[in-house]
């Protein structure tokens, strides 16, 4: 999926300025202002604002005036206009923030419970591995004797961790027979070499 990082503006409030004359025709009344709020927006969704424009429009000559032309009565009205609330302008950061609390304590969960798996394995436990190269595989269990843990190794490697998971089908693991003490085994963990453990 393509991630699209940019800007948009969003109508938040339209309304005229009342007792206030256009500086181009005189007219009292007609001067038209539209607010827009600028925010940054990832994909479309909304993560902040960032600022806001005013436009302003002669409903009687029809002309557009920049904010800076105007008297500062005028300027005055306009910056105490009351806004409207957007909180869904936070939206996106606010997704943001809770993906990465959901992803921070997910990880010290699988953490938490791979200490303790790998202490005792069992036939049928399979650890998800990263390799030094970069990338990620498993192996599954097949005996467990007091000292000696027995184990085939998948035939694949995954380019992410998120993709691990799917490497974990039986006809994946093949001839790739590898012994290891306990010692072995809690080594690879300490170094992070052994990632998950997962449990049927």
């Amino acid at each position: 999926m393509m991630i699209l990082v940019g800007t948009r503006d969003s109508n938040i409030k339209n309304g005229t300025i009342l007792n206030e004359k256009c500086p181009k025709c005189n007219e009292e009344n007609t001067l038209h202002f539209s607010i827009y709020r600028k925010y940054i927006s990832l994909t479309l969704v909304p993560l902040f604002p960032v600022g806001k424009t005013v436009f302003i429009n002669c409903n009687h000559c029809d002309e557009n005036l920049d904010y800076e032309d105007l008297t500062e009565s005028i300027q005055l009205k306009l910056r105490n206009e009351k806004l409207d609330a957007t909180p869904w302008m936070f939206l996106g950061s606010i997704i943001l923030i809770a993906f990465i609390i959901f992803s921070i304590s997910n990880y010290f969960e699988e953490k938490d419970e791979t200490s303790i798996l790998i202490k005792n394995p069992i036939e049928g436990d399979v650890y998800n591995l990263k390799f030094s190269n970069g990338y990620y595989s498993n192996m599954r269990i097949d005996k467990v004797t007091k000292d000696s843990i027995y184990t085939t190794h998948n035939d694949f490697e995954a380019y992410m961790p998120y993709e691990i998971d799917d490497l974990d089908k039986p006809e994946n693991f093949s001839d790739q027979k590898v012994y290891y003490s306990r010692k072995d085994i809690l080594k690879l963990y300490q170094e992070d070499e052994i990632i998950k453990i997962r449990r049927k």
